[in-house]
């Protein structure tokens, strides 16, 4: 895996700043819709692992349009994506997709996912 992992306090403050080491930050939750509805952390946006694959196959403006933001493009020197799940699982498929994709530099992951985030908030 090529994200750079993120503890909770790290999380909670992507949460409430919108970046991560001054990039702008899109936290991105691979959890089902359902998951999503019954809590996420504050600011994410949801794109399930399930169709995230396809999901990364549309262009940036088909994406938006079904997903309602922007992805930040891999190679972005401005933009940061964050991914979490509930527990981690989802997240390392979601991490390999987009790792295949070419992100790398601005990927970063919340393994502690909702489980933790939710217990500690």
């Amino acid at each position: 895996m090529s994200a750079k992992n993120l503890s909770f306090e790290q999380t909670r403050d992507v949460a409430k700043t919108g970046t991560i080491d001054e990039l702008k930050a899109t936290i991105l939750d691979v959890r089902t819709a359902g998951e999503f509805k019954d809590g996420h952390v504050p600011n994410a946006v949801n794109v399930p692992v399930g169709e995230l694959g396809q999901a990364l196959t549309l262009t940036p403006v088909e994406f938006n349009k079904e997903y309602k933001f922007n992805l930040p493009k891999h190679d972005s020197k401005t933009e940061a994506l964050l991914v979490y799940c509930k527990s981690g699982m989802r997240t390392k498929m979601a991490i390999q997709a987009l790792a295949k994709l070419g992100y790398e530099d601005n990927l970063y992951t919340y393994s502690g996912g909702w489980d933790d985030y939710s217990k500690q908030v």
